[in-house]
Protein backbone atom coordinates (compact mmCIF):
# COMPACT_ATOMS: atom_id res chain seq x y z
CA UNK A 1 0.00 0.00 0.00
CA UNK A 2 1.06 3.56 -0.67
CA UNK A 3 3.32 4.81 2.48
CA UNK A 4 -0.05 7.26 3.76
CA UNK A 5 -2.97 4.68 3.35
CA UNK A 6 -3.86 2.58 6.38
CA UNK A 7 -4.59 1.73 10.11
CA UNK A 8 -0.05 1.31 10.20
CA UNK A 9 0.00 4.91 8.81
CA UNK A 10 -1.76 6.54 11.89
CA UNK A 11 -0.67 4.23 14.73
CA UNK A 12 2.52 3.66 14.33
CA UNK A 13 4.41 5.88 15.90
CA UNK A 14 2.17 5.72 18.82
CA UNK A 15 3.40 1.67 18.91
CA UNK A 16 6.65 2.48 18.18
CA UNK A 17 6.40 4.74 21.43
CA UNK A 18 5.13 1.63 23.40
CA UNK A 19 7.76 -0.68 22.22
CA UNK A 20 10.89 1.65 22.84
CA UNK A 21 9.43 2.11 26.27
CA UNK A 22 9.03 -1.85 26.64
CA UNK A 23 5.53 -2.25 27.22
CA UNK A 24 5.31 -4.32 23.92
CA UNK A 25 6.99 -6.96 21.82
CA UNK A 26 5.69 -5.98 18.19
CA UNK A 27 5.92 -3.33 15.92
CA UNK A 28 2.77 -2.56 13.27
CA UNK A 29 4.75 -2.78 9.93
CA UNK A 30 6.13 -5.87 11.27
CA UNK A 31 4.02 -7.70 13.52
CA UNK A 32 6.31 -11.19 14.39
CA UNK A 33 7.87 -11.16 17.85
CA UNK A 34 11.42 -12.20 17.73
CA UNK A 35 13.98 -13.36 20.80
CA UNK A 36 15.59 -9.97 20.59
CA UNK A 37 12.56 -8.01 21.29
CA UNK A 38 11.80 -9.88 23.95
CA UNK A 39 15.05 -9.76 25.31
CA UNK A 40 14.37 -5.70 24.36
CA UNK A 41 11.37 -5.17 26.07
CA UNK A 42 12.38 -7.39 29.44
CA UNK A 43 15.43 -5.40 30.08
CA UNK A 44 13.74 -2.04 29.60
CA UNK A 45 11.09 -3.64 32.33
CA UNK A 46 14.09 -4.53 34.23
CA UNK A 47 15.66 -1.23 34.21
CA UNK A 48 12.63 1.31 34.93
CA UNK A 49 11.36 -1.12 37.95
CA UNK A 50 14.71 -1.86 39.38
CA UNK A 51 15.86 1.77 38.58
CA UNK A 52 13.32 3.04 40.57
CA UNK A 53 13.49 0.31 43.56
CA UNK A 54 17.45 0.77 43.33
CA UNK A 55 17.17 4.48 43.90
CA UNK A 56 14.37 4.59 46.62
CA UNK A 57 16.64 2.18 48.84
CA UNK A 58 19.52 4.14 48.06
CA UNK A 59 17.72 7.22 49.68
CA UNK A 60 16.28 4.87 52.50
CA UNK A 61 19.84 3.43 53.61
CA UNK A 62 22.14 6.76 53.32
CA UNK A 63 20.97 8.70 56.73
CA UNK A 64 21.23 12.13 55.31
CA UNK A 65 19.54 11.88 51.90
CA UNK A 66 16.40 9.99 54.26
CA UNK A 67 16.49 13.22 56.24
CA UNK A 68 16.31 15.62 53.23
CA UNK A 69 13.60 13.50 51.46
CA UNK A 70 11.64 12.37 54.44
CA UNK A 71 11.89 14.97 57.04
CA UNK A 72 9.40 17.45 55.41
CA UNK A 73 6.48 14.95 55.09
CA UNK A 74 3.96 14.10 57.65
CA UNK A 75 2.86 10.79 58.13
CA UNK A 76 -0.37 10.41 55.92
CA UNK A 77 1.24 11.85 53.26
CA UNK A 78 4.80 9.53 53.21
CA UNK A 79 1.74 6.28 53.47
CA UNK A 80 0.15 8.28 50.45
CA UNK A 81 3.45 8.42 48.02
CA UNK A 82 4.26 5.04 49.40
CA UNK A 83 1.06 4.02 47.90
CA UNK A 84 1.56 5.81 44.75
CA UNK A 85 4.96 4.41 44.67
CA UNK A 86 3.44 0.51 45.18
CA UNK A 87 0.43 1.64 42.72
CA UNK A 88 2.16 2.36 40.11
CA UNK A 89 4.84 -0.22 39.80
CA UNK A 90 2.18 -3.11 40.07
CA UNK A 91 -0.18 -1.54 37.11
CA UNK A 92 2.93 -1.33 35.11
CA UNK A 93 3.79 -4.92 35.40
CA UNK A 94 -0.15 -5.50 35.20
CA UNK A 95 0.12 -3.75 31.96
CA UNK A 96 3.22 -5.41 30.63
CA UNK A 97 1.89 -9.03 31.72
CA UNK A 98 -1.64 -8.13 29.49
CA UNK A 99 0.13 -7.06 26.83
CA UNK A 100 2.02 -10.15 26.60
CA UNK A 101 -0.23 -12.67 27.21
CA UNK A 102 -2.87 -10.63 24.90
CA UNK A 103 -0.44 -10.03 21.90
CA UNK A 104 -1.88 -12.51 19.73
CA UNK A 105 -4.92 -11.22 20.15
CA UNK A 106 -4.19 -7.64 20.00
CA UNK A 107 -2.29 -8.10 16.91
CA UNK A 108 -5.66 -9.69 15.11
CA UNK A 109 -8.00 -6.66 16.54
CA UNK A 110 -5.92 -4.56 14.86
CA UNK A 111 -5.20 -6.32 11.68
CA UNK A 112 -9.56 -6.55 11.45
CA UNK A 113 -9.13 -2.87 12.04
CA UNK A 114 -7.35 -2.33 8.88
CA UNK A 115 -9.40 -5.01 6.87
CA UNK A 116 -12.55 -2.87 7.69
CA UNK A 117 -10.94 0.13 6.05
CA UNK A 118 -9.78 -2.55 3.03
CA UNK A 119 -13.30 -4.16 2.65
CA UNK A 120 -15.03 -0.45 2.63
CA UNK A 121 -12.72 0.84 0.29
CA UNK A 122 -13.39 -2.27 -2.27
CA UNK A 123 -17.26 -1.65 -1.95
CA UNK A 124 -17.23 2.33 -2.26
CA UNK A 125 -14.42 3.39 -3.98
CA UNK A 126 -15.05 7.04 -3.77
CA UNK A 127 -14.47 7.02 -0.09
CA UNK A 128 -11.45 9.50 0.73
CA UNK A 129 -9.92 8.15 3.89
CA UNK A 130 -8.20 11.00 5.26
CA UNK A 131 -5.43 9.21 7.53
CA UNK A 132 -3.07 12.32 7.65
CA UNK A 133 -5.40 13.89 9.84
CA UNK A 134 -6.22 11.00 12.03
CA UNK A 135 -2.02 10.93 12.22
CA UNK A 136 -1.71 14.28 13.12
CA UNK A 137 -4.39 13.79 15.63
CA UNK A 138 -3.18 11.84 17.47
CA UNK A 139 0.59 11.32 17.11
CA UNK A 140 1.34 15.41 17.81
CA UNK A 141 -1.46 15.49 20.05
CA UNK A 142 -0.32 12.76 22.17
CA UNK A 143 3.54 13.38 21.81
CA UNK A 144 2.77 17.23 23.42
CA UNK A 145 0.75 15.82 26.30
CA UNK A 146 3.70 13.33 26.81
CA UNK A 147 6.54 16.08 26.89
CA UNK A 148 4.62 18.17 28.98
CA UNK A 149 3.77 15.24 31.22
CA UNK A 150 7.81 14.66 31.25
CA UNK A 151 8.69 17.69 32.04
CA UNK A 152 6.13 18.37 34.78
CA UNK A 153 6.51 15.12 36.48
CA UNK A 154 10.61 15.49 36.32
CA UNK A 155 10.28 18.33 37.93
CA UNK A 156 8.22 17.21 40.21
CA UNK A 157 10.14 14.26 41.80
CA UNK A 158 13.20 16.62 41.65
CA UNK A 159 11.58 19.18 43.95
CA UNK A 160 9.50 16.33 46.28
CA UNK A 161 12.64 14.04 46.79
CA UNK A 162 14.91 16.85 47.75
CA UNK A 163 18.26 17.03 45.44
CA UNK A 164 20.40 18.85 47.38
CA UNK A 165 21.88 15.85 48.20
CA UNK A 166 22.07 12.61 46.62
CA UNK A 167 21.60 13.79 42.68
CA UNK A 168 22.57 10.79 40.76
CA UNK A 169 19.83 8.58 43.35
CA UNK A 170 16.96 11.64 42.61
CA UNK A 171 17.52 11.55 38.78
CA UNK A 172 16.95 7.18 38.65
CA UNK A 173 13.73 7.89 40.85
CA UNK A 174 12.53 10.80 38.87
CA UNK A 175 13.12 8.99 35.43
CA UNK A 176 12.03 5.77 36.21
CA UNK A 177 8.85 7.06 37.93
CA UNK A 178 7.98 9.21 35.04
CA UNK A 179 8.81 6.66 32.39
CA UNK A 180 6.81 3.99 34.00
CA UNK A 181 3.61 6.17 34.42
CA UNK A 182 3.79 7.49 30.95
CA UNK A 183 3.60 4.51 29.35
CA UNK A 184 0.49 4.03 31.29
CA UNK A 185 -0.59 7.12 30.10
CA UNK A 186 0.20 6.53 26.69
CA UNK A 187 -1.38 3.33 26.37
CA UNK A 188 -4.50 5.30 27.50
CA UNK A 189 -4.39 7.69 24.73
CA UNK A 190 -3.99 5.01 22.40
CA UNK A 191 -7.16 3.25 23.71
CA UNK A 192 -8.92 6.90 23.27
CA UNK A 193 -7.32 6.45 19.12
CA UNK A 194 -9.00 3.43 18.58
CA UNK A 195 -12.89 4.46 20.27
CA UNK A 196 -12.42 7.12 18.05
CA UNK A 197 -11.43 5.21 14.91
CA UNK A 198 -14.59 2.45 15.54
CA UNK A 199 -16.77 5.87 15.83
CA UNK A 200 -15.24 7.46 12.62
CA UNK A 201 -16.54 4.63 10.81
CA UNK A 202 -19.95 4.07 12.17
CA UNK A 203 -20.24 7.91 11.08
CA UNK A 204 -18.87 6.72 7.88
CA UNK A 205 -21.33 3.89 7.68
CA UNK A 206 -24.85 6.53 7.84
CA UNK A 207 -22.89 8.85 5.84
CA UNK A 208 -22.77 5.90 3.34
CA UNK A 209 -26.72 4.64 3.57
CA UNK A 210 -27.82 8.89 3.32
CA UNK A 211 -25.83 8.92 0.10
CA UNK A 212 -27.47 5.31 -0.97
CA UNK A 213 -31.09 7.17 -0.40
CA UNK A 214 -30.34 10.14 -2.73
CA UNK A 215 -28.89 7.88 -4.75
CA UNK A 216 -31.31 7.63 -8.24
CA UNK A 217 -29.05 6.43 -10.85
CA UNK A 218 -28.92 3.35 -9.19
CA UNK A 219 -30.67 0.11 -9.90
CA UNK A 220 -33.00 -1.88 -7.47
CA UNK A 221 -30.40 -4.86 -7.80
CA UNK A 222 -27.59 -2.93 -6.91
CA UNK A 223 -29.20 -0.53 -4.16
CA UNK A 224 -29.81 -4.15 -2.31
CA UNK A 225 -25.95 -4.73 -2.82
CA UNK A 226 -24.76 -2.33 -0.99
CA UNK A 227 -27.88 -2.26 1.66
CA UNK A 228 -26.54 -5.56 2.33
CA UNK A 229 -22.63 -4.49 2.41
CA UNK A 230 -23.45 -1.89 4.53
CA UNK A 231 -25.55 -4.01 6.88
CA UNK A 232 -21.99 -6.23 7.22
CA UNK A 233 -19.97 -3.06 7.69
CA UNK A 234 -21.88 -2.16 10.55
CA UNK A 235 -22.02 -5.69 12.20
CA UNK A 236 -18.41 -5.79 11.73
CA UNK A 237 -17.96 -2.46 13.63
CA UNK A 238 -19.88 -3.87 16.68
CA UNK A 239 -18.03 -6.81 17.01
CA UNK A 240 -14.85 -4.72 16.53
CA UNK A 241 -16.02 -3.08 19.13
CA UNK A 242 -16.94 -6.04 21.15
CA UNK A 243 -13.11 -7.27 20.71
CA UNK A 244 -11.86 -3.80 21.55
CA UNK A 245 -13.57 -4.53 25.10
CA UNK A 246 -12.13 -7.68 25.51
CA UNK A 247 -8.21 -7.10 24.65
CA UNK A 248 -7.75 -3.76 26.39
CA UNK A 249 -11.05 -3.65 28.89
CA UNK A 250 -8.95 -4.74 31.79
CA UNK A 251 -6.38 -2.69 30.78
CA UNK A 252 -7.97 0.54 30.80
CA UNK A 253 -10.13 -0.89 34.02
CA UNK A 254 -6.33 -0.79 35.77
CA UNK A 255 -5.23 2.37 34.42
CA UNK A 256 -8.63 4.21 35.77
CA UNK A 257 -8.13 2.78 39.06
CA UNK A 258 -4.33 3.99 39.14
CA UNK A 259 -5.59 7.00 37.97
CA UNK A 260 -8.70 7.10 40.95
CA UNK A 261 -6.16 6.63 43.38
CA UNK A 262 -3.32 8.95 42.24
CA UNK A 263 -5.71 11.71 42.24
CA UNK A 264 -6.79 11.15 45.74
CA UNK A 265 -3.53 11.22 47.03
CA UNK A 266 -2.37 14.34 45.18
CA UNK A 267 -5.51 16.47 46.11
CA UNK A 268 -4.82 15.64 49.77
CA UNK A 269 -1.52 16.66 49.45
CA UNK A 270 -2.57 19.69 47.76
CA UNK A 271 -5.61 20.45 50.76
CA UNK A 272 -3.34 20.03 53.42
CA UNK A 273 -1.06 22.90 51.89
CA UNK A 274 -3.69 24.91 51.84
CA UNK A 275 -5.41 23.78 55.35
CA UNK A 276 -1.52 24.55 56.85
CA UNK A 277 -1.80 27.76 54.81
CA UNK A 278 1.42 27.04 53.14
CA UNK A 279 2.95 29.75 51.47
CA UNK A 280 2.11 29.48 47.29
CA UNK A 281 4.95 28.13 45.63
CA UNK A 282 6.36 25.95 42.46
CA UNK A 283 5.45 22.31 44.42
CA UNK A 284 1.70 24.02 44.11
CA UNK A 285 1.81 24.58 40.19
CA UNK A 286 3.29 21.23 39.18
CA UNK A 287 1.13 19.44 41.92
CA UNK A 288 -1.60 20.77 39.93
CA UNK A 289 -0.61 20.26 36.72
CA UNK A 290 0.38 16.74 37.29
CA UNK A 291 -3.41 16.61 38.52
CA UNK A 292 -4.79 18.19 35.24
CA UNK A 293 -3.07 15.58 33.00
CA UNK A 294 -4.88 12.35 35.31
CA UNK A 295 -7.88 14.76 34.82
CA UNK A 296 -7.85 15.40 31.28
CA UNK A 297 -6.83 11.82 30.65
CA UNK A 298 -10.06 10.00 32.62
CA UNK A 299 -12.33 12.97 30.84
CA UNK A 300 -11.20 11.86 27.56
CA UNK A 301 -11.58 8.73 27.67
CA UNK A 302 -14.91 8.43 28.77
CA UNK A 303 -16.18 10.90 26.68
CA UNK A 304 -14.77 8.86 23.76
CA UNK A 305 -16.40 5.96 25.47
CA UNK A 306 -19.99 7.83 25.21
CA UNK A 307 -19.52 8.84 22.01
CA UNK A 308 -18.17 5.88 20.63
CA UNK A 309 -21.51 4.37 21.93
CA UNK A 310 -23.84 7.48 21.32
CA UNK A 311 -22.51 6.54 17.39
CA UNK A 312 -22.91 3.02 17.22
CA UNK A 313 -26.34 2.87 18.63
CA UNK A 314 -27.20 6.01 16.36
CA UNK A 315 -25.90 3.91 13.00
CA UNK A 316 -27.98 0.41 13.96
CA UNK A 317 -30.71 2.67 14.46
CA UNK A 318 -30.29 4.34 11.15
CA UNK A 319 -29.95 1.08 9.71
CA UNK A 320 -33.06 -0.71 11.27
CA UNK A 321 -35.70 1.99 10.00
CA UNK A 322 -34.12 2.53 6.56
CA UNK A 323 -37.13 0.05 5.34
CA UNK A 324 -39.02 3.22 5.14
CA UNK A 325 -37.00 4.18 2.38
CA UNK A 326 -37.41 1.16 0.60
CA UNK A 327 -41.07 0.21 0.89
CA UNK A 328 -41.03 -1.32 -2.92
CA UNK A 329 -38.42 -3.59 -2.60
CA UNK A 330 -39.71 -6.83 -0.59
CA UNK A 331 -36.18 -8.41 -0.82
CA UNK A 332 -34.79 -4.87 1.35
CA UNK A 333 -37.82 -5.60 4.11
CA UNK A 334 -36.66 -8.80 4.90
CA UNK A 335 -32.63 -8.44 4.73
CA UNK A 336 -33.83 -4.92 7.31
CA UNK A 337 -35.64 -7.45 9.79
CA UNK A 338 -32.58 -9.80 9.53
CA UNK A 339 -30.59 -7.38 10.77
CA UNK A 340 -33.14 -6.06 13.25
CA UNK A 341 -33.03 -9.63 15.14
CA UNK A 342 -29.51 -9.00 14.99
CA UNK A 343 -29.56 -6.13 16.91
CA UNK A 344 -31.86 -7.52 19.74
CA UNK A 345 -29.43 -9.88 20.30
CA UNK A 346 -25.99 -8.36 20.02
CA UNK A 347 -26.04 -4.94 21.93
CA UNK A 348 -22.12 -4.33 22.66
CA UNK A 349 -21.65 -1.52 24.09
CA UNK A 350 -18.06 0.41 25.86
CA UNK A 351 -16.78 -0.60 28.54
CA UNK A 352 -14.32 -1.25 30.67
CA UNK A 353 -13.15 -4.43 32.93
CA UNK A 354 -15.85 -6.59 32.14
CA UNK A 355 -19.20 -5.26 32.02
CA UNK A 356 -18.41 -1.71 33.36
CA UNK A 357 -19.77 0.56 30.85
CA UNK A 358 -17.28 3.25 29.92
CA UNK A 359 -19.28 6.45 29.23
CA UNK A 360 -19.95 9.38 31.45
CA UNK A 361 -21.41 8.10 34.27
CA UNK A 362 -17.99 6.55 34.96
CA UNK A 363 -16.68 10.37 35.78
CA UNK A 364 -19.12 10.35 37.98
CA UNK A 365 -18.03 7.26 39.70
CA UNK A 366 -14.84 8.12 39.26
CA UNK A 367 -15.12 11.75 40.89
CA UNK A 368 -17.31 10.99 43.70
CA UNK A 369 -15.11 8.27 45.47
CA UNK A 370 -12.88 10.82 44.89
CA UNK A 371 -14.61 13.24 46.72
CA UNK A 372 -15.02 11.10 49.77
CA UNK A 373 -11.77 9.30 50.24
CA UNK A 374 -10.42 12.87 49.98
CA UNK A 375 -13.01 14.55 52.50
CA UNK A 376 -12.15 11.12 55.12
CA UNK A 377 -8.55 11.91 54.74
CA UNK A 378 -9.07 16.21 55.26
CA UNK A 379 -11.04 14.89 58.70
CA UNK A 380 -8.13 12.71 59.56
CA UNK A 381 -5.75 15.78 59.05
CA UNK A 382 -7.84 17.76 61.20
CA UNK A 383 -8.02 15.04 63.65
CA UNK A 384 -4.46 14.82 63.65
CA UNK A 385 -3.68 18.67 64.31
CA UNK A 386 -6.54 18.67 67.12
CA UNK A 387 -4.12 15.97 68.53
CA UNK A 388 -1.24 18.18 67.88
CA UNK A 389 -2.49 21.27 70.34
CA UNK A 390 -4.25 19.50 73.30
CA UNK A 391 -3.82 16.61 74.46
CA UNK A 392 -6.75 13.88 73.64
CA UNK A 393 -8.61 11.93 76.34
CA UNK A 394 -7.17 8.35 77.47
CA UNK A 395 -10.12 6.77 75.93
CA UNK A 396 -9.93 8.75 72.84
CA UNK A 397 -8.19 6.78 69.80
CA UNK A 398 -7.35 7.83 65.85
CA UNK A 399 -6.82 5.53 63.88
Amino acid sequence: KPKHVGFVYCYESLYSLLFYWGAITFRLHHLQTTPQRVIYALSIRIFFIGGFVTGVYIKLSDAQMSQAMFSHLSPVVKIIFSWECVCCIITYIEYCLLLDTQRRRHIRLLANMQLLDTQISAAFPFVNWRYHRTRGKYWYGTVGITFLYLVITLTLMFDTTRCSCGFLSTLVIACSYTLVTSTLGLFSFIHIGLMDYLRVRFRLVMKLLRQLYAATSVTATERELQLDLLFAFAKRGSWLVQELNETVGTLAAAGMFYDFTHMTGFVYVVCQKLLHQEPWDTQYAFLTLHLAVHIYKLIMTCVYGYILQREKRNCMHLLSACGAHFKQIPQIQCRIECFQHWCMHNKHTTTIGKKTPLNLSMLYVVFNGLANYVIVLVQLLFQLQQKDKQSMPKDVEII
